[in-house]
C-alpha cells in the first residue's frame, strides 16, 4: 500500500508538471502551441512518455480547461465569501469585477475557456466530462446568486406574452437549473450574464479601444444598472470601479 501511495503521488506530481508546462505554452503561444510534443520538450520527456499520462492532445486540453475553471471559480468564491457581512449587491460586484480582473490578467487562459463552443448536453452521446463539470461549477457562482436574489425579493421581469411561446417553453425547461425561477426571471438572468460576458470578451480581445481608453468605468456603470434592475443596493459609481 505504501508503494502504491508513493507511485500515486509521483504520478500526480508529474501530471501537475505536464499541465503547468501546457499552461506556460498556452500563455506564450496560444492554443496552437500546446501540442503533446511541445509539452514533452518543455519537460525534457519523450512524446511516448507523455502518453502514459494523457492519451491524446484533447485529453490534455480538457484537463487544463478543468483546472482553469476550478482556479477561476475558487478565486470568485473567495471574493464572494471574503466578507461574511457583504450583502448580495456587494457580492455581485465582487464576483463580476473579479471575473473581469482574472480575464484581463489571464487573457490566454480566458480565451481557452470562453473562446470555443461549450459542450452541448443535448447532443447524442454527450458525457459530463471533467471540464464540463468544472464549467458548471463556475456558472453556478453567478446563477446561484441571481436565484438567491429572486427568492429573497423577486425582481420585475418580462411577462410570458412579451417573450413569446417558443422562448418561454425553452426557458421553462431550465427553471429547475435556476432553482425554480419563472421564465421571465431566467430570461433576465441570461440577459445580464451575456451582457457582462460580452463586455469582458470585447475588452479582453481588444474590441473596445476605439471607444474607451479604459473600460473599467463603463463596466462598473453596466454592472450598477444590472444590480439596480435586480433590486440590489449598489455602491456609488466611483466606489464600484473594478480592478
Amino acid at each position: 500500500m505504501e508503494g502504491e501511495s508513493r507511485r500515486d503521488r509521483q504520478r500526480a506530481a508529474t501530471v501537475a508538471e505536464i499541465k503547468a508546462a501546457a499552461r506556460k505554452l498556452l500563455v506564450e503561444g496560444g492554443v496552437s502551441a500546446v501540442g503533446l510534443r511541445a509539452v514533452a520538450r518543455e519537460l525534457g520527456l519523450s512524446a511516448p512518455a507523455l502518453y502514459r499520462y494523457f492519451a491524446s492532445h484533447e485529453d490534455l486540453i480538457s484537463a487544463l480547461i478543468a483546472d482553469l475553471y476550478d482556479e477561476l471559480t475558487a478565486y470568485l468564491v473567495g471574493l464572494r465569501d471574503g466578507d461574511p457581512a457583504s450583502d448580495l449587491g456587494e457580492q455581485l460586484f465582487l464576483i463580476a469585477g473579479g471575473l473581469r480582473d482574472w480575464a484581463l490578467a489571464h487573457p490566454a487562459e480566458f480565451g481557452l475557456l470562453f473562446g470555443a463552443p461549450a459542450p452541448n448536453p443535448l447532443d447524442p452521446g454527450h458525457e459530463f466530462t471533467e471540464n464540463h463539470q468544472a464549467a458548471m461549477r463556475f456558472g453556478a457562482v453567478f446563477k446561484d446568486l441571481v436565484a438567491k436574489v429572486w427568492h429573497l425579493q423577486p425582481f420585475e421581469s418580462p411577462a410570458d406574452e412579451v417573450l413569446g411561446t417558443e422562448l418561454v417553453a425553452q426557458l421553462e425547461q431550465k427553471s429547475e437549473v435556476f432553482d425554480g425561477m419563472p421564465a421571465g426571471a431566467v430570461y433576465l438572468a441570461l440577459t445580464y450574464w451575456t451582457r457582462l460576458y460580452g463586455l469582458i470578451c470585447m475588452e479582453v480581445f481588444g474590441q473596445l479601444h476605439w471607444a474607451l481608453d479604459d473600460a473599467g468605468a463603463y463596466f462598473a456603470a453596466q454592472l450598477r444598472e444590472i444590480g439596480e434592475a435586480l433590486g440590489l443596493d449598489c455602491p456609488p459609481a466611483d466606489e464600484a470601479l473594478p480592478g
